[in-house]
């Protein structure tokens, strides 16, 4: 049973093989004759691809898909057909590198054939020399054009960079400032206020002064007669104060002699003292032995 399994599985592959083997065989030895011109040149050289087909029972290559090195050429192109029966492509070098580099490039023709099925043609072009066309040598200018003015923005954008730095700088020194003179504009606006409230009160202080000043202005003549008044009280004092020197003078003369008179009263009163103290002794003593008597003699006895 295992053996005859594995038969089976043998001829399945062998079968496949073969069918893979005639699909290949009937797609590259399709009875269709294919060419191109020139097979060389340079990145301007317009490329001939002809088929044509020499089986009448089968149709020929009147639409395809084309590639080159696997880079998408067109999609389902309609061949042109020539007059010997034949089905053309024109085709030109993509101008994008490495497509358009010297060396080898690969063609690569599909297509569905009436009555046959699906073929693929394969054709190398030789790019021997790199001519750049024009529609490339107009972007290869506006490149470097455009590489110009990107070397030079870059430049301008590194100078804004470093102007931005010191930009940046001066502004963090200029914030700091800003925040030291709003923190003194806050203390002038403090002071302000306060000086506005001075102003203020200065300002009632000057105006109920100017109103006395006014009614002072209107006394004149009160101030006048004042003033008279004044000056002779002035003058009463001045006399006065003479007179208070004088009466002063005459005071002191007084008291000068009071004190002599004091000292004299004083003098006279102790002296009085001590004679009235002497009187005094002298009479105790005399009354003292007045009345003492004479002594009784001892003899005198009965």
């Amino acid at each position: 049973m295992v053996r005859l399994y594995k038969i089976l599985l043998a001829s399945f592959i062998f079968m496949c093989l073969i069918c893979m083997v005639f699909v290949k065989v009937k797609a590259q030895e399709s009875p269709i004759e294919a060419e191109i011109l020139p097979s060389q040149g340079n990145a301007q050289t317009v490329i001939l691809i002809r088929f044509r087909t020499t089986n009448v029972t089968i149709g020929d290559v009147d639409a395809a898909d084309i590639f080159w090195d696997n880079f998408t050429i067109g999609l389902n192109l309609q061949g042109i057909l020539g007059a010997d029966g034949s089905y053309n492509y024109n085709l030109t070098v993509p101008t994008e590198p490495p497509l358009s580099d010297v060396g080898n490039h690969t063609i690569r023709v599909d297509a569905s054939v009436f009555n046959y099925g699906p073929v693929t043609f394969n054709f190398t072009f030789t790019i021997t020399e790199f001519v750049p066309s024009s529609e490339y040598v107009a972007l290869n200018a506006t490149y470097y054009s455009l590489l110009m003015n990107y070397t030079s923005l870059l430049d301008d954008f590194n100078q804004l960079l470093a102007n931005y730095t010191e930009t940046s700088t001066d502004y963090t020194t200029l914030l700091s400032e800003h925040n030291q003179l709003l923190l003194n504009y806050n203390s002038l606006s403090s002071n302000y206020n306060s000086q506005i409230a001075n102003y203020n009160s200065l300002s009632s202080n000057y105006n109920s002064l100017s109103s006395n000043y006014n009614a002072l202005l209107t006394n004149l003549e009160t101030y006048a007669d004042l003033q008279a008044n004044f000056e002779s009280l002035s003058s009463n004092f001045d006399v006065l104060r003479q007179d208070s020197n004088s009466l002063n003078s005459t005071y002191d003369s007084l008291k000068s002699n009071y004190d002599s008179v004091l000292g004299q009263l004083t003098f006279s009163r102790n002296l009085n003292y001590i004679l009235i103290a002497s009187t005094i002794i002298l009479a105790v003593t005399t009354i003292y032995y007045a009345t003492r008597g004479p002594k009784p003699s001892s003899k005198t006895r009965y």
